[in-house]
């Protein structure tokens, strides 16, 4: 009987929001809801935070989207035959573009995937999952690049998909820093110009907005508790729209938004296929 097991890791660090075809709309996701292997994936988060916490880390939180693009990789690698960060489907390429099409606003994003292959898989599902959990983190956790992701102090959320097919189980654990949450955004029309309404999870003060990474004047925007207003004028192109904090004249962006203006109001938000800026 043969258990193998391989693990690979990648890390990325550019953001993409709001794949909607809806203009009023809560955040949701476009992939299909797909089962995965319960009991590792919780056993996997679990270890995980034990990893953390032991260095006075944070927990993660689990993320039911992360779970969705976790589930998606790992379902897509078993479906397609392959083991990779980078899908042959272009519209599922990167982590980063998987996260954001399952309906995330995300600021750093990390990604590990290990699959175990052999008839030895069945068995230990059968009698006892949780010991592949358990050698899958600790071989991350004995992978640089791995366990970097796994300590990344930054990191806020996590999500893991198991999906177990023969003697097959391929893994996904994602990551995402989420210091400001977009819960939703409302794209209104008034006159020529397109108002662009974010409301944020928490109230968050200091916010300075960008768009095409110049400073929108404050006098410009809205401020209303957790509600930002964004004039844009109509079929004025793409545009790339930053919510930023300024620390001592550097700027973190924490949220980008990419909206075309040419479109018609319903079909402003599209799923991200590409990255490049």
């Amino acid at each position: 009987m043969l258990l193998l097991l391989i693990i690979t890791a990648v890390t990325l660090t550019d953001i993409r929001v709001s794949p909607f075809s809806d203009t009023t709309v809560k955040f949701t996701f476009l992939y299909p809801e797909i089962p995965g292997h319960i009991e590792i994936e919780m056993q996997i988060i679990e270890l995980t935070n034990k990893e953390r916490t032991k260095r006075n880390l944070p927990p993660l939180s689990t993320d039911p989207h992360l779970v969705i693009a976790s589930r998606q990789h790992s379902y897509e690698m078993i479906r397609n035959g392959y083991f990779s960060h980078i899908s042959p489907i272009y519209y599922n390429r990167t982590s980063a573009i998987r996260i954001y099409n399952s309906g995330l606003v995300q600021y750093k994003t990390g990604e590990n995937i290990a699959q175990n292959t052999g008839t030895l898989v069945s068995i230990i599902i059968g009698e006892n999952p949780d010991s592949l959990a358990k050698i899958i983190v600790h071989n991350w956790m004995k992978s640089a690049h791995h366990r970097d992701n796994i300590l990344d102090p930054g990191y806020t959320n996590i999500g893991v998909g198991a999906i177990y097919k023969d003697t097959i189980l391929k893994v996904t654990q994602n990551f995402i820093a989420k210091p400001v949450g977009i819960d939703s955004i409302i794209v209104s029309k008034m006159n020529n110009k397109y108002l662009m309404d974010l409301y944020l999870e928490v109230y968050t003060s200091g916010i300075s907005v960008f768009k095409d990474a110049s400073i929108i004047e404050k006098d410009s925007l809205e401020f209303h508790y957790k509600r930002i207003r964004i004039p844009l004028v109509m079929n004025s192109g793409s545009h790339k729209i930053e919510l930023c904090k300024d620390g001592n004249g550097i700027y973190r962006c924490m949220a980008r938004i990419y909206i075309q203006t040419n479109n018609p109001l319903n079909s402003l938000f599209q799923p991200l296929t590409e990255f490049n800026e």
